[in-house]
């Protein structure tokens, strides 16, 4: 494989949806609540977040080259799970991809300091160090927050509160209620409902790295069901919205997307241990983070 399709492959720009959905999302609700929107502005968030979550993909296929959890990955669910596997395969070293994370994070890190530079206080900028810390300490130095139990407390702080509100203060300059707040929870919830499902497959492996992720320290079954609950919670956000936050009646069109939440569930239930077929449970939350967050923005455009 050549070097350069080898990179693009570590970067696994695919999931660069959730993070389109959440600074969509933030954006959106700004516009929405205080009628301000700068276009530039939002380039530069999206792209800066975006930067931000390939520094973390590269960075957590570092540290599980690492940790020897990619090579005791054998579920079968790549790339949803076990890594880009481009280092385990030989085909960019570890140093090359930690320094593909530094480039990312750099480059991230300059659009932030020009947001924080432009935007009232410091805001982005303690927004932008909390994302550092996220970026690598996942399951890196010096804290490894998933071998800890906090993976997921984690994901769903940076791609919750940190992007949507990151995304709505570049916009809206302020916060004047708690509304933002209450409308990045679906957002935090979503992705880590997708890091959920991912691991399943991964139990075996992570275990075997003294991880200490939801779906270990709970258990396929009772994993499913918090699952569930938690998806169901978005909507129920949603609805509470609408009756008391004023959001548009177009929200409710995210109900849509309920319907993979429920296929996730079953395809879950029903394939545990079978990784091949439980592919489609992760691909209904990958398409229920993605539709909800999309829709849920729109709604707030229209």
């Amino acid at each position: 494989m050549k070097k350069s399709k080898a990179i693009m492959m570590l970067l696994r720009l695919p999931f660069m949806t959730v993070t389109i959905g959440a600074v969509l999302l933030g954006t959106a609700f700004a516009t929405w609540s205080t009628g301000r929107f700068h276009l530039g502005h939002f380039i530069l968030t999206l792209l800066g977040a975006c930067f931000f979550h390939i520094a973390t993909n590269v960075a957590n296929d570092y540290f599980d080259f690492k940790s020897g959890n990619d090579a005791a990955n054998t579920s079968g669910t790549v790339p949803f799970s076990g890594g880009s596997r481009m280092i385990l395969e030989g085909f960019v070293s570890p140093g090359e991809a930690l320094a593909v994370s530094v480039i990312f994070v750099t480059a991230g890190s300059i659009i932030g300091l020009y947001l924080n530079f432009i935007s009232e206080g410091n805001v982005i900028l303690i927004i932008g160090i909390l994302a550092l810390l996220f970026i690598y300490s996942y399951n890196g130095f010096p804290l490894r927050l998933v071998n800890k139990g906090l993976g997921e407390i984690a994901i769903f702080l940076a791609w919750g509160p940190l992007i949507v509100l990151g995304s709505y203060y570049v916009q809206a300059g302020s916060f004047q209620s708690v509304w933002p707040l209450i409308v990045s929870v679906p957002s935090g919830i979503m992705t880590t409902l997708v890091l959920l499902i991912n691991e399943f497959a991964d139990r075996d492996a992570d275990r075997s790295v003294g991880r200490k992720t939801w779906v270990i320290q709970f258990g396929f079954e009772k994993s499913l069901y918090i699952y569930l609950f938690l998806a169901l919670c978005c909507y129920v956000i949603v609805v509470l919205g609408v009756l008391f936050g004023g959001w548009p009646l177009w929200s409710l069109l995210v109900m849509i997307s309920l319907p993979f939440s429920f296929m996730a569930f079953k395809a879950g239930k029903q394939n545990l241990g079978n990784w091949g077929e439980f592919l489609a449970a992760v691909k209904a939350t990958i398409l229920m983070n993605f539709v909800f967050l999309v829709v849920l923005s729109v709604s707030f455009w229209i």
